[in-house]
């Protein structure tokens, strides 16, 4: 393997790690919501909440970071990178910096350190954009991926402002999570997924590269519309208003123009046999549920008056987090199989369809379970404890759900830390 490819390898297998430790924190932390909860003795729950949200911000940022080096170094002919040593300085301090985040969520005594940590992420993911913006040629994938993690670094970057007042810091965060999760990371997701189209089918590449243009900026046209509803909520004027109402149609209709054309590489498929078209499939699925569904939902009028706050909100935000992540994990199954030159898949289907089953069922019980608070604390008056006690089923599910995206993501690495290519290391 040359260093680049390395890098991108080690961005990647990093995405797999912290995506399993996130599930294990993220079980940890749904187990609050049970009458009984089994940790409680034994972990500090207003952290591991926290903990959680951020090793999957990080798995999330990892794999689209290892996706995108990866995708741009294939597309040259000696599968290198022009800067090596600034994407190894850029690994480097990403991998530093997220030990770093995670010591700081954990670590009360620490938490004034999370702006700094948070600088240095934003520095090591730009050294890695750079250096994918340096490399001839930059491919019409290449630069939706560099616009949608270049929006997802501002976001970021806009987080660590902190207005003196409390109404616009609201705003503020609100815009910088939307840039996040609505715009930055679904664009870069999808290039990444458009890219692995043309390795799991026989759509040309002339196409992928034309109509990633149209679909990543119907994504970034409904990400836009996704941002709204926090930002009327927060007394946006009316303009915002009728245009958070517009978005109940432009979210699901952009999103679907994106499957229909996404539907050509699943329906044309060539003769690879790495499971890169499954988690692609994956991804999109996700995509139409939380982003595209519970988008348009709450893009209603007064909906997301009435849902703020609830696990409906939740369940929309995890699953915009989730897609980056089936995604890198396509990305992860494709490099494996390609750098050890064997047509064959990496991490078999049993983790596909435990984490499958998992995401989608834990979202269903999730929104479930929104729909049902909303209506009976917001509409019907019952109070939080009762209501609480009334959606034990669905929490439980949702618990369920959530140890089999673990169970998945652990076999899952075991399999792809196991095949490994390693004899081809230098």
């Amino acid at each position: 393997m040359t260093p680049s490819q390395k890098l991108a390898y080690g961005w990647l297998a990093l995405a797999v790690g912290l995506l399993a430790l996130h599930c294990a924190a993220a079980l940890a932390a749904a187990c609050q919501f049970l009458p009984d909860d089994p940790l409680a003795a034994l972990l500090p729950q207003h952290r591991i909440g926290g903990l959680a949200a951020a090793l999957l911000s990080l798995a999330a940022f990892s794999g689209l970071l290892g996706g995108g080096v990866y995708a741009a170094l294939r597309s040259r002919a000696n599968d290198r990178l022009p800067d090596e040593g600034r994407l190894r300085l850029s690994f480097g301090l990403w991998t530093l910096a997220a030990l770093a985040a995670l010591l700081t969520e954990w670590g009360g005594a620490l938490s004034p350190l999370r702006p700094a940590v948070a600088s240095v992420q934003i520095i090591a993911a730009g050294l890695a954009l750079l250096t994918v913006a340096h490399a001839a040629p930059v491919t019409p994938l290449a630069q939706v991926w560099l616009v949608g993690m270049a929006t997802a670094l501002l976001g970021r970057l806009l987080t660590l402002v902190v207005p003196s007042d409390p109404l616009a810091e609201r705003a503020l965060r609100a815009l910088a999570l939307g840039l996040v999760d609505s715009i930055g990371a679904p664009l870069a997701a999808v290039a990444l997924a458009f890219w692995l189209m043309h390795r799991f089918s026989r759509a040309p590449l002339g196409w992928v590269q034309q109509t990633v243009y149209a679909a990543g900026g119907l994504v970034a046209l409904a990400g836009a519309f996704a941002s709204l509803p926090p930002l009327v909520l927060l007394g946006a004027p009316d303009w915002a208003r009728a245009a958070s109402s517009l978005g109940a149609l432009v979210i699901p209709a952009s999103y679907l123009v994106v499957a229909a054309h996404m539907y050509r590489a699943f329906s044309d498929r060539n003769a690879t046999y790495t499971l890169a078209a499954h988690w692609c499939a994956l991804g999109l699925l996700l995509l139409l549920i939380g982003p595209g569904l519970l988008g348009a939902l709450q893009a209603l009028p007064g909906v997301y008056v009435a849902t703020a706050g609830t696990y409906l909100t939740r369940a929309q935000t995890s699953l915009a987090r989730l897609v980056p992540l089936a995604i890198s994990l396509g990305i992860a199954n494709q490099a494996a199989a390609e750098l050890r030159g064997r047509n064959w898949r990496v991490t078999g289907l049993i983790p596909f369809w435990l984490t499958s089953f998992g995401m989608v069922g834990g979202a269903l019980a999730l929104g479930a379970a929104g729909v049902a608070q909303t209506y009976l604390e917001r509409l019907a008056g019952v109070g939080y404890l009762e209501t609480q006690r009334l959606l034990t089923p669905l929490l439980a599910l949702w618990v369920f759900s959530l140890a089999l995206v673990g169970l998945g993501a652990a076999i899952y690495g075991l399999t792809f830390w196991r095949r490994r290519p390693v004899e081809r290391f230098s």
